[in-house]
């Protein structure tokens, strides 16, 4: 039988890589949430119900070192902090939009409130 590996990806570990950054509970929400433009911490945390802020925090601040978001500060009172996606992160909606459909073709109403 033929090893379809090759057809998948063209190289070995490719899936491996994206899979650490999106792999992450909550991360690929996070993404969503950012592919429509800029948001504020408080922005994203509203829309993922049941994320701890430390959570939040930690995810943003990976996705900020692997060079999928970048985060501008903004010397306000109150401080304001925004999040965007980097081209290497707007790179990943396609494949976020695929999961979507994929997720619409098989919903299950039981795992709707993960």
């Amino acid at each position: 039988m033929k090893n379809n590996k090759t057809h998948i990806e063209s190289k070995s570990g490719c899936i491996a890589s994206a899979m650490q950054i999106i792999g992450c509970k909550w991360t690929a929400l996070i993404l969503r949430d950012l592919s429509d433009g800029k948001r504020r911490f408080t922005e994203i945390e509203r829309s993922l119900s049941g994320i701890s802020p430390k959570t939040l925090s930690q995810r943003l601040d990976e996705l900020e070192n692997q060079g999928i978001i970048t985060k501008l500060s903004f010397k306000e009172v109150p401080p304001r902090t925004d999040y965007e996606l980097t081209k290497k992160g707007r790179d990943l909606v396609p494949l976020l939009q695929q999961m979507a459909i994929w997720g619409e073709k098989y919903y299950n109403s039981d795992l709707a409130n993960l």
